[in-house]
């Protein structure tokens, strides 16, 4: 049985009342996580004129920030189940509050490269951390759902993105908004190190199988077929968001020959209705848990059908004429695609509850190299004949082939373990 269905004892009521404060936490460093993240893409004219470079040079900026969080979301999973939440998450945090603080103070466009990769490392931690603390406090039959309300923090800040950081940006320059955002997470990570503790009962979170028999070996985690096909699930699943953060609004603008105002507008649709999908992915997976104790229909499936939906409707954006068409049909679709957020999360903490940081590391890397290939495959073929037409072909044989995976690959059994060896 898997950890979610495992029986085990009440939190304390202190705890209790505990875990909603590090939700709120987990919410909102994940808020300002993919602030630091977007708000480049609301300053690329001033960034360009600042440092008199081109577009070229300018992708060199977003490819930089990728490589920098591919390098470390592995690491940061070991680390996390080693020493902690407290240390490494706070660490990371002050890490790249400095360097999105350095940004807005360097004049050599080189130095901000370098910038780009340190802060990329430091926030690599990120989305590991958040879900080894939601898996130390939260009870494993509201995992879901409140996993899901936390990363609700991801479509705000694209939301929110437009609303607050464009005008941040034109009224006081996009270096004076970088340093605000670094001071605002320094703040947080204060606050973060003061309060944060580990639960007085954490055996709830930790006891499995998993823990009587011994850790599960590392070579037994990265072979596991349910890990291994929930990586390429997530892989496809970042590459449907960096569409949407890297190539939607020149879409928009290169086939409807849209104006920037309209773009704004209708690019903040499909974050929109993921604000909406993503909680109800979250109550019922939770829900279909606490019914069947099966993590292959809590999870796995509910992720290969939104995949497959997500499929169907971005099918059809190839073949329509109008942009209000196009927006619509693009904006389900991404909203389908981001639903099952949660349940990837679920799934690392399912398996492997001993080593959800490193579960978590393993598939957000993936994630992360998608950030890298996505943007710069889908530019490579909107520039052929086929314009976005091959761009969305290619996106949908990546999701369909991811959620044929989690299908046919993703079993519903703990991943199997033995004795821990020095070398793993």
């Amino acid at each position: 049985m898997t950890n979610s269905a495992s029986s085990m004892g009440s939190f304390s009521e202190k705890d209790n009342r505990f875990r909603f404060v590090i939700a709120g936490f987990c919410f909102l460093l994940v808020l300002v996580n993919y602030l630091d993240r977007v708000v480049i893409s609301f300053a690329i004219k001033p960034i360009e004129l600042g440092f008199d470079i081109q577009d070229g040079a300018f992708g060199m900026l977003m490819s930089a920030f990728a490589v920098g969080t591919l390098a470390t979301n592995g690491v940061s999973g070991f680390l996390l189940d080693r020493y902690g939440v407290k240390v490494v998450w706070s660490f990371a945090l002050f890490l790249w509050s400095l360097f999105m603080i350095l940004q807005g103070l360097v004049e050599v466009f080189w130095t901000f490269i370098l910038l780009r990769v340190l802060m990329g490392m430091g926030e690599g931690a990120n989305f590991p951390a958040m879900n080894r603390a939601l898996v130390d406090w939260v009870h494993p039959k509201e995992l879901g759902r409140v996993t899901s309300l936390v990363l609700l923090g991801v479509p705000l800040a694209l939301l929110l993105g437009g609303l607050i950081l464009a005008p941040a940006i034109i009224s006081i320059g996009w270096r004076a908004s970088f340093i605000c955002l670094g001071i605002m997470g320094a703040i947080l990570g204060v606050i973060f190190l003061i309060i944060y503790r580990q639960p007085s009962n954490k055996v709830l979170s930790n006891s499995s199988q998993e823990d009587v028999r011994g850790k599960v070996a590392l070579r037994d985690m990265f072979l596991n077929p349910t890990l291994l096909a929930t990586a390429w699930s997530f892989f496809a699943f970042g590459w449907v968001l960096f569409f949407g953060l890297t190539w939607l609004p020149g879409y928009l603008e290169e086939t409807f020959d849209m104006k920037l105002e309209s773009i704004g507008y209708f690019s903040t649709l499909p974050w929109a209705v993921s604000l909406l999908f993503m909680p109800l992915a979250g109550w019922c997976s939770d829900w279909i848990m606490r019914r069947t104790g099966s993590m292959r229909s809590a999870r796995v499936h509910l992720i290969w059908i939104c995949q497959l939906v997500a499929v169907m409707f971005f099918i059809p954006v190839m073949f329509v004429n109008t942009a209000t068409s196009a927006v619509a049909f693009v904006s389900i679709a991404i909203g389908f695609s981001m639903a099952p957020n949660s349940p990837y999360y679920s799934i690392c903490a399912d398996l492997f509850p001993g080593r959800t940081g490193v579960a978590t590391g393993f598939i957000v890397t993936f994630f992360s190299l998608s950030g890298v290939v996505c943007p710069t495959i889908t530019g490579w073929l909107a520039e052929g004949e086929g314009g976005f037409t091959m761009a969305f072909t290619a996106l949908c044989v990546v999701v369909g082939s991811a959620a044929m995976g989690m299908l046919f690959f993703a079993r519903d059994e703990a991943a199997p373990t033995r004795a821990v060896t020095n070398a793993s």
